[in-house]
């Protein structure tokens, strides 16, 4: 009996946390919606060795165009100024992708996008720009083979040079030719800061990595550098893309004499804005962030709102079980879906 109680008392400051954050909710006073992630399809057109989503076909129960507009107007309402229009798979496989993209626009907000660009051509980069698109480009490597291998499929990408100033002088690199349309396009129309580069830590990748950031520097391109889900594919082959403690480490100092101290220190304090805001997948169904599922409804059935602000509750609740420095690495950014998936498969938080 007295075990009971006690367990009671333990457990009674939690649950008045939990009761008053929920009061707060509804009142209006939980977390700033700022943006909305909202996945627009599940085609892709490669078979990424670190995808954590099962990308390939279209899911049969996919949202429509009208139901994606009424997710964004919803997320409007409550604050977000931001859409995140991602894929589980290739976003620029969905085929209303630029009515959406209009659509988002004439609610006067920001668009983002992340894309393997292996559909980016002059015309689509030109439309990208124009319409003020925020473009992450998945940059894996410089290195053909290496690229391959990461996009499991041959000859993903068609190669072209690529001059830029340095210095007094110019270097010439070979790009994807995807990122040099959007580079172009950028260029002509006198805007910076669009185009962007995202890049995934593995063991494949790991010694061209270096290249990368060299480039961006050069470039002035954001660089976004992520370690894996490991989900889906990612975690078939963990083998093949997890590093050790000691190699993350390495990496990480070749990376600061690069981009410098402070990249990193950014990196670190920012945790993702996705795990913070609504995220609605394929299908409807509200996640906790692009990779977890939060259980808790699909926006067919009930409100944007209600659903966010079940999912804050649900993942106060899955959170406890992680480490309270979820949003850190030792060198690299972690963030609760990587801990909740590595917990999950007893394997080592060690980046």
């Amino acid at each position: 009996m007295a075990d009971r109680e006690e367990g009671w008392i333990v457990r009674l400051p939690e649950a008045v946390r939990d009761v008053s954050y929920r009061i707060r909710l509804l009142l209006g006073k939980g977390p700033k919606v700022r943006m909305l992630y909202l996945e627009v399809t599940h085609r892709c057109n490669a078979r990424c060795i670190t995808c954590y989503t099962g990308a390939g076909k279209e899911k049969d129960d996919a949202l429509t165009f009208e139901e994606q507009k009424s997710v964004v107007q919803q997320a409007r309402q409550l604050g977000a100024r931001t859409v995140s229009v991602s894929g589980s798979g290739e976003p620029l496989l969905c085929p209303h992708l630029f009515d959406l993209i209009d659509f988002v626009r004439l609610q006067n907000m920001q668009v983002v996008m992340f894309t393997n660009g292996t559909t980016v051509d002059r015309a689509c980069a030109e439309r990208l720009i124009h319409n003020n698109v925020i473009t992450y480009f998945k940059l894996f490597s410089l290195d053909p083979g290496t690229f391959d291998r990461m996009m499991g499929k041959a000859n993903a990408y068609e190669w072209v040079s690529h001059s830029y100033p340095y210095g007094d002088s110019s270097k010439n690199v070979c790009l994807p030719s995807g990122l040099k349309c959007l580079l172009d396009a950028q260029e002509a129309a006198g805007t910076k800061g669009l185009v962007r580069v995202e890049s995934l830590i593995t063991r494949l990748n790991r010694a061209t990595l270096p290249d990368v950031a060299r480039l961006c520097r050069d470039l002035d391109l954001t660089l976004h550098l992520e370690t894996p889900v490991f989900a889906g594919r990612a975690i078939e082959n963990y083998a093949d893309i997890a590093l050790h403690s000691d190699e993350y480490e390495n990496l990480y100092h070749e990376l600061v004499a690069i981009l410098g101290q402070e990249y990193f220190s950014e990196l670190r304090a920012h945790p993702c804005p996705v795990e913070r805001n609504p995220t609605v997948w394929t299908n409807g169904d509200i996640g906790l962030c692009s990779s977890r599922p939060a259980h808790v409804g699909n926006v067919r059935q009930a409100s944007l709102k209600s659903l966010f602000h079940r999912a804050l509750m649900q993942k106060r609740k899955e959170d406890r079980h992680l480490t309270p420095s979820s949003g850190e690495g030792r060198y690299f950014r972690t963030c609760p879906a990587r801990q909740y998936y590595q917990l999950q498969h007893g394997i080592p938080c060690d980046y």
